[in-house]
Order: C-alpha cells, then structure tokens, then sequence
C-alpha cells in the first residue's frame, strides 16, 4: 500500500452506489450487498504501490481513469495522492446516462 494514498469517494459515487444497492436489493439483499463489497474491494487495489494507473483511460472522457468489476464501470481521477472515485455505471445502461453527469463530462 502507498503510504499516503487515499480513496475518496464523491457525493455522486456515493449515490450511485446506493442506486445499483437499492435496484438490485429489490431482487436480493444478499447479492446488492455482495455487489457493493465487490466495487468498493475493486478500488482498493489502486492504493498498491504502483498501481494508481491501473485502470485504462475513460473512451467518454480520457482526462478520466475506469476500472470494470462486473458489468460496473468505477470511473476515478488521480490528484497526487488521492484516488477521487467519481461515478459507478452499469455498463448495460446507455451511455448517454454519463453524458448527463457534470463532473465526469
């Protein structure tokens, strides 16, 4: 792990997170909760030493790094030494949906 690094996670990750955990919660609890644990574990491996850039650059916006856990896209900007997650999408929804949202535009 580096030393300094940290994860933030914006307003609007956040919201998107509870939307994917109340949409899926609707069929089951157990697998929103797995689904949630499961994109927040995959952020944790950009605090390896190193692995900041793991994720490719964003094909909407390349000022923009992705990670892909599952059929969710983590859409995430590296400031020194802060990770800033800034949005979760589904990836089977239409991409105009990102083409909405200020801050990743």
């Amino acid at each position: 792990m580096e030393k300094n690094a940290k994860i933030i996670w914006t307003e609007p990750a956040k919201n998107d997170l509870k939307y994917i955990f109340d949409f899926i919660s609707g069929f089951s609890y157990k697998i929103a909760d797995k689904t949630i644990e499961k994109i927040i574990e995959k952020t944790e491996i950009l605090l390896v030493k190193g692995f900041k850039q793991v994720g490719q650059k964003d094909e909407i916006n390349p000022n923009y790094r992705r990670l892909i856990e599952g059929n969710y896209k983590i859409v995430y900007k590296i400031k020194s030494d802060k990770i800033i997650i800034h949005g979760v999408f589904d990836t089977r929804e239409h991409p105009d949906k990102l083409e909405n949202r200020d801050e990743i535009i």
